[in-house]
């Protein structure tokens, strides 16, 4: 309305308010009139979010939380109306104004717009959003108090919350301990479930004796490895004699085979053992 009515009845009751306020000012104990109401007074104040420098942080999603709960909570403990504003606080394809109008403040950046009676509130509310922007870009996400209590709200109002995990673990851990596999403790390698015999893990002294074999060959393998190859060969050259007197001859593989498998001190006693019978053949033929 912009008529000379509206704006003469306007001035005169800015002039009454000022009036009054004199007088209270001078007079604490004065008392105006009854039908006296003074002007609501709105004190507002804007909170840029820095959502450009940041693309990767939900800057909305912290400030409204699940359902909006997160604004309600602000609001009321600072006693100031806060409204997300400007490029980015509504969502791609959801209308704004039933008329088709913009919204205020849509062609500006995004930003919380705060509105209150008293500058205090404005202040506190302005401290706040600041506050949450800053936790948002130096604290993790994963580490970030807030966040973590809007999931869990949020899990809380849609009926996934499970308060008991936590009693849960701690539940499996205490029968874990009595378990009496779980109280017996090896004694080569310290873990618990197992006796020495059954350990997989070798020990130093067993490391190094697998170490020296594999390096060193079969001159230095044990005594009794050695004896026992021994015998071994034995056995597989007595085979072959037997084969040789039935007229039968060993296949070439397992010629080799044994041949491989034959230690070279035994080879040796073999080969001087045939060099005698040879020469005292000789020695028959020429006699």
């Amino acid at each position: 309305m912009n008529t000379r009515e509206y704006r003469t009845r306007k001035a005169l009751e800015e002039d009454r308010h000022e009036k009054i306020q004199k007088l209270l000012a001078l007079n604490a104990n004065y008392k105006p009139p009854t039908d006296y109401k003074p002007p609501i007074v709105r004190v507002n104040d804007k909170v840029f979010i820095p959502q450009d420098d940041h693309p990767e942080i939900n800057f909305v999603g912290l400030l409204i939380g699940p359902r909006g709960n997160t604004l309600k909570t602000l609001e009321k403990e600072t006693g100031a109306k806060i409204i997300i504003r400007g490029k980015g606080s509504v969502k791609e394809g959801k209308i704004g104004r039933k008329d088709g109008q913009p919204l205020p403040g849509e062609d500006e950046p995004l930003h919380a717009y705060i509105t209150a009676n008293d500058p205090e509130f404005v202040k506190k509310a302005v401290a706040k959003i600041h506050e949450i922007i800053k936790e948002g870009i130096e604290i993790p996400e994963e580490k970030n108090d807030l966040r973590k209590q809007q999931l869990r709200e949020l899990a809380l109002l849609n009926g996934t919350l499970r308060d008991n995990d936590g009693l849960q673990k701690l539940r499996q851990i205490a029968e874990a301990e009595t378990i009496i596999t779980n109280q017996i403790i090896c004694s080569k390698c310290g873990a618990a479930g197992h006796i020495a015999r059954d350990c997989v893990q070798k020990t130093p002294a067993e490391l190094a004796q697998s170490q020296m074999v594999a390096t060193k060959g079969m001159g230095d393998l044990p005594t009794n490895t050695i004896v026992g190859r021994q015998d071994r060969a034995k056995m597989d050259s007595e085979y072959m004699s037997l084969m040789a007197e039935l007229g039968q001859v060993a296949p070439e593989t397992v010629k080799a085979e044994l041949a491989s498998k034959m230690p070279q001190q035994t080879m040796n006693q073999q080969f001087l053992q045939r060099m005698v019978m040879i020469i005292l053949k000789v020695v028959q033929m020429f006699t």
